[in-house]
């Protein structure tokens, strides 16, 4: 449901579903008129003199009797309710100064509501700028439910270590505190922040990578706090404590709730705390700078439990008589809204919302189950009822749902859901779900946690009809950062996008990392366009001996999102759940199961898995996963997205199983460092999942292997490894070897391996033995230079493969890095170069070319490879202004490609801000036909204390000679604004077009456009005028899918327009009116000739009021249908009895046909009616 401010207009609105109306008891002059804030004139008595109303009341809190005057001079102060009732008047004296020291300062202590939005993140204080290992940097936790937390800690992982991220310390720090750490040796360090509470249940922030400056954008405003929660195990109960202090002089700091604030540049300090039910004096004091010492307590009681709830039924009996066959019959019709949102006493919180619509009886409880189509579209844009009413109103919806029901009841945790939700199914290496679904969930956690602060047990479970297709894209690293998806109008929200390790040669996943939005990337919904913060390579190659000349693992940049189709109807449903138990602190179990019903993409699936840690780095899991049916399709794409290949799913049916161990030699007691680790998976053919497809091409696969890295001392260190790959179509291929590497001095290292390939397969048989070596020399401090070959020392029906090559790596100490080699040798030349500039106010530049030599036997290629330049970069400017560009050109061979990016956030004021980006593609291939994309993006905002209007503008345009893409173009602009004209009046604007033409699956062709423009007046000095307007311009040229049919709705132009407003005769008359009209062409579909479709209507009514007794309405209609030349007019009258204050019922007749909605075109209102309303 949708939830509005509390303001008086707000409570207006919510009973206003049935036509307030008043009769006097006895006539009134017009001059008893009250003024606001004014008192009743002499002669005059309110109409509703006499009754008498009953009105539930607190407790009483005035004395009995009168107390007798005391006097005292002893030093103290006695006060009732903050006022002296007998005081010391030198210990009054110093109050009062206390309180007028107060006053200047501003400081206010309140209680915010029983729904607190916890909070966690980590900063690195001092200067933005990248750190590396031995560095010294100081974290600081912030977090505004300390008083929730038992214990907190720093941990740092290093992400790039063999066998996936690897803790390398754990450091105490106090929550809102700070510590420093000298970081550890590694690869690719970050640092997570993790808290606890008694009962050991955790909390913890996404990773926070170190080697490169801090750009995630935190709130620079006070008032606002900055969350970095990645995963949420401590269930909060309690209230929001918000201390705020204003005007304080520079150098003053605000010390309350165990915490030291200084005032921001304007003077304000402000501190939000999440404190459990209970009474609490929170002690303020204000000192420092200029400021006077203030010291104060304020008491604040956090209630155990709060409830805000709106229920309105509304029922209508009648029997009417159609106006154009004269039938006569009996309707009742009725409308149910409800919106519970509170805790109780023990801890159960409930979030729910209902809205029947107006329906008849008997099809109420049937349509619950229906989506809600035009609830959908105006959670988009509030298009019903007027654009604003004058209140300063705001919309907040905590109970989103595409249906017309939403239900949420958690505690400790534990919830159970209906509505739109996110599903989210992790734990078995085979089967995943990150789905954002409509239907039902369920999540269960344990209290009991294990001795790592896991839930011992964990369920989940969901069951949808989702109206969405699901996308997956597949992106090799570029060395780029942007990355275009398949489709275009993406679900806002829905996306998840992962990297992933993938040995090139079996297929297996290695490692894989979910990003963060806004820390990892950001994304365009309408274009469909992904920018990464940071380039990603398409590849590496772990260890010393290369098998494949472009790296022996792919790097993947992998998007799944949701986005509804263009044509057509998507009708299926989702269920899935998964449980997982720890049966002690070290074992946990899981079983997973999926169901996916879409058509073309139904699937059954099902898992278990069992994992073992027995350290902090070590675990042993078993994954096995039976799946029946093709599931999700998959594009894949080298490029960048300019070109994308899709892969059917498999249909069919198969079985995987897994085995993964990994050990670190810490953890087994060992003296010396290092990881092993073994692994086994076998997938028959027919399996098919998110990570793997296996089809007739390989058949049965089986793969398995073992690895370790170990430090024998600080001079000596050894690897070996072992992989084998097998197939049901005669491919086995076994790969083994070891390395070794000494540090000869402080500054020349040299390594040496050795290493055996075995193929048999149809199309290679033999094998070869491969010595290889790498050689590097410290010349100084952040610089190396290298060099490396492998040589085939023996071989036998296996071409040699021989390399060699030199590199460096430089730190030029003033924020650029470079990192350069070449090699040749068997396979052909390859060349890389990555420089990298990053300056601490996060300014960063890189530039770099790749020659891949693994590109030279791809079949698609026609002439000579040239490689790959990217270069680009991040400028802060000043303050104001941050530009973003990035630029890549792939010249392979006959294909050259050119992929640009260029992109500007401008502040010209504190007031006005601009944003815009350019994207651009262009593939010139003379062998599979041209292609060319631009796109561009303009948004701008404006915002002072009375006016706030933002725009937004997207264009794009496909234009290919593939086949296999089609041309789009597209051009989408939103525009609105919020005008306070003065105190009485304000004015709200919409608008939204978009013209397209596409031949893609994900936009629509055609032209559409909404805009809407609202008054309303509301005085403040004279409140008997009233007026609201609202004009309402449509073109639908697409004809939107009308309940989720498959045939498209009419096309259509309109005008509308509303001008409604009432004003006070007297305390009891009220003279109202209303003009409406429709100027408007329609047609059933597209090719259809268009149609006029005109109509106007006048309503005037009088209406009386006797408070909380009757309410009686006249009201007049006139109806003219232009060309249908016909008009109606007639008379309503109505009269409501209210009993007590949540029931009220009226009868009423309607002397005309036709009703005061101009959409409604029946004509079979006339007749008598009973209404009945009940609201609490």
């Amino acid at each position: 449901m949708i939830r509005l401010s509390s303001t008086p207009a707000t409570l207006a609105l919510l009973s206003a579903t049935a036509i307030g109306i008043a009769l006097p008891v006895q006539a009134q002059d017009a001059n008893c008129m009250v003024p606001l804030g004014g008192a009743l004139p002499a002669g005059c008595e309110t109409p509703d003199a006499g009754d008498v109303v009953s009105m539930p009341t607190g407790v009483n809190t005035e004395p009995e009797a009168a107390q007798p005057a005391l006097s005292n001079s002893g030093g103290f102060v006695l006060s009732l309710d903050g006022d002296p009732v007998d005081a010391d008047p030198t210990v009054e004296d110093r109050i009062r100064r206390t309180d007028i020291a107060l006053a200047q300062a501003e400081v206010q202590v309140t209680f915010d509501g029983l729904e607190p939005e916890p909070t966690l993140d980590l900063e690195i204080a001092g200067e933005a700028r990248a750190y590396r290992p031995g560095d010294r940097v100081e974290l600081l936790s912030q977090t505004n439910y300390p008083a929730f937390i038992e214990r907190a800690e720093m941990r740092i992982f290093d992400r790039g270590a063999t066998g996936g991220p690897r803790l390398l310390a754990v450091v105490p720090v106090a929550p809102n505190g700070r510590v420093a750490v000298t970081l550890p040796d590694g690869r690719d360090l970050v640092a997570v922040h993790r808290v606890y509470d008694k009962r050991g249940r955790y909390d913890e922030t996404g990773p926070l990578p170190l080697g490169y400056p801090d750009d995630r954008g935190l709130v620079a405003d006070i008032e606002e706090v900055s969350d970095f929660t990645a995963r949420r195990g401590i269930p909060i109960r309690g209230g929001m404590v918000t201390v705020r202090a204003k005007n304080a002089a520079p150098g003053a700091k605000l010390y309350t709730l165990g915490t030291e604030v200084p005032a921001s540049p304007d003077g304000t300090m402000v501190i939000r705390r999440i404190l459990p039910a209970g009474e609490y004096a929170v002690g303020v004091e204000v000192k420092g700078g200029a400021t006077p010492v203030v010291e104060s307590y304020h008491d604040v009681e956090i209630p155990g439990a709060e409830w805000f709830y709106v229920v309105v039924g509304d029922v209508t009996v009648g029997r009417y008589e159609d106006g154009r066959t004269g039938d006569s019959e009996t309707r009742s019709d009725g409308r149910l809204q409800v919106y519970v949102d509170g805790e109780t006493e023990g801890g159960i919180g409930v979030t729910a919302s209902l809205d029947t619509g107006e329906f008849e009886l008997d099809e109420i409880l049937d349509r619950l189950e229906d989506k809600d189509v035009e609830g959908i579209l105006d959670r988009i844009e509030q298009g019903l009822g007027y654009p604003t009413y004058g209140d300063d109103s705001t919309i907040e919806d905590n109970t989103p749902t595409s249906g017309r029901f939403y239900l949420r009841v958690e505690r400790e945790g534990s919830y159970a859901l209906w509505g739109d939700y996110q599903a989210r199914l992790t734990g078995n290496a085979f089967l995943r779900n990150e789905r954002t679904l409509y239907g039902a969930q369920v999540h269960y956690e344990s209290q009991a946690t294990t001795a790592r602060g896991d839930n011992r047990v964990t369920v989940d479970a969901y069951a949808a009809q989702p109206d969405q297709l699901v996308g997956r894209d597949v992106f090799r690293g570029t060395g780029g950062s942007v990355y275009f998806l398949s489709a275009q109008d993406i679900a806002v929200g829905t996306e998840t996008l992962t990297v992933e390790l993938r040995d090139a040669a079996t297929g297996r996943v290695v490692a894989r990392e979910t990003l963060v939005q806004g820390q990892d990337y950001d994304i365009n919904y309408v274009q469909g366009v992904v920018t990464l913060r940071r380039p990603l390579s398409g590849s590496v190659s772990p260890n010393l001996i290369q098998t494949n000349p472009g790296g022996d693992q792919n790097i993947n940049l992998v998007a799944q999102y949701e986005f509804t189709p263009a044509t057509g109807d998507v009708d299926s449903y989702s269920i899935g759940g998964r449980v997982e138990a720890w049966v002690t602190d070290d074992v946990r179990l899981g079983f997973t199961i999926q169901n996916e019903d879409t058509g073309t993409a139904d699937q059954d699936a099902v898992g278990i898995d069992l994992r073992w840690e027995f350290g902090a780095n070590s675990f042993a899991q078993l994954d096995y996963a039976e799946t029946d049916g093709p599931g999700f399709g998959t594009s894949f794409s080298l490029d960048g997205g300019l070109s994308l290949d899709g892969e059917d799913p498999v249909d069919g049916d198969g079985r995987a199983i897994r085995f993964e161990t990994q050990m670190d030699l810490a953890d087994l007691g060992l003296r010396q460092s290092g990881i092993v680790g073994a692994y086994y998976e076998h997938r028959e053919e027919g399996f098919s999942t998110l990570d793997y497809q296996v089809d007739a091409a390989t058949g049965d696969e089986t793969i398995y292997g073992v690895f370790g890295r170990i430090e024998a001392n600080e001079r000596l260190s050894y690897a070996f490894y072992f992989d084998r790959y097998e197939n049901d179509e005669d491919v086995d291929r076994t790969e083994i070897g070891a390395e070794v590497a000494f540090a000869l001095t402080d500054r020349l290292d040299l390594a040496l391996a050795v290493e055996h390939l075995e193929e048999d397969s149809p199309d290679e048989d033999g094998n070869r033995t491969t010595v290889g070596g790498r050689l590097s020399y410290a010349v100084a401090e952040g610089t190396e230079i290298y060099g490396f070959g492998q040589f085939t020392a023996d071989s036998d029906g296996l071409d040699d493969f021989d390399r060699y090559g030199v590199g460096v790596d430089h730190d030029f100490r003033n924020g650029w890095e470079v990192e350069a080699e070449v090699s040749g040798g068997d396979g052909g030349t390859g060349a890389r170069l990555l420089a990298n500039y990053a300056r601490e106010d996060n300014s960063s530049y890189y530039f770099g070319y790749e020659l891949d030599p693994g590109r030279r036997v791809d079949p698609d290629l026609t002439g000579e490879d040239g490689g790959r330049f990217v270069m680009g970069g991040r400028q802060q400017i000043n303050d104001d202004l941050i530009l973003f560009a990035e630029n890549s050109y792939d010249l392979f061979g006959e294909r050259v490609e050119h992929l640009e990016t260029y992109g500007a956030e401008y502040r010209a004021s504190r007031f006005l801000t601009f944003t815009g980006s350019i994207e651009g593609g262009e593939v010139n291939d003379g062998v599979d036909g041209d292609f060319d994309r631009q796109a561009y993006s303009l948004g701008v905002r404006y915002q002072t204390e009375r006016l706030t209007a933002r725009a937004r503008i997207e264009y794009r345009d496909d234009d290919t000679e593939r086949d296999d893409l089609g041309d789009t173009e597209f051009i989408f602009f939103a525009a609105d604004a919020r005008w306070q004209i003065n105190d009485e009046s304000r004015l709200l604007f919409r608008l939204a077009h978009a013209d397209s033409d596409s031949d893609g699956e994900s936009v629509a062709s055609g032209d559409y456009t909404d805009l809407s423009l609202g008054y309303a007046y509301r005085p403040i000095e004279n409140e008997r005028l009233n007026v609201l307007a609202r004009y309402r311009y449509l073109r639908d040229f697409i004809g939107q899918e009308v309940d989720g049919s498959e045939n498209d709705g009419p096309i259509q132009e309109s005008h509308i327009f509303s001008v409604e407003g009432s004003y006070d005769l007297s305390p009891v008359w009220t003279l109202g009116g209303k003009l409406g009209g429709r100027l408007g062409k329609s047609a059933a579909g597209e090719g259809e000739p268009l149609a006029d479709n005109d109509a106007y209507l006048a309503v005037v009514n009088v209406r009386g009021h006797i408070v909380h007794n009757w309410d009686f309405l006249v009201e007049g209609r006139y109806l003219d249908a232009v060309d249908a030349e016909t008009s109606r007019s007639g008379v309503l009258a109505a009269a409501y009895r209210h009993f007590g204050n949540n029931l009220k019922v009226g009868a009423g007749y309607n002397f005309s046909t036709f009703s005061d909605d101009l959409s409604d075109l029946t004509y079979d209102d006339k007749g008598l009616f009973l209404n009945v309303i009940a609201k609490f």
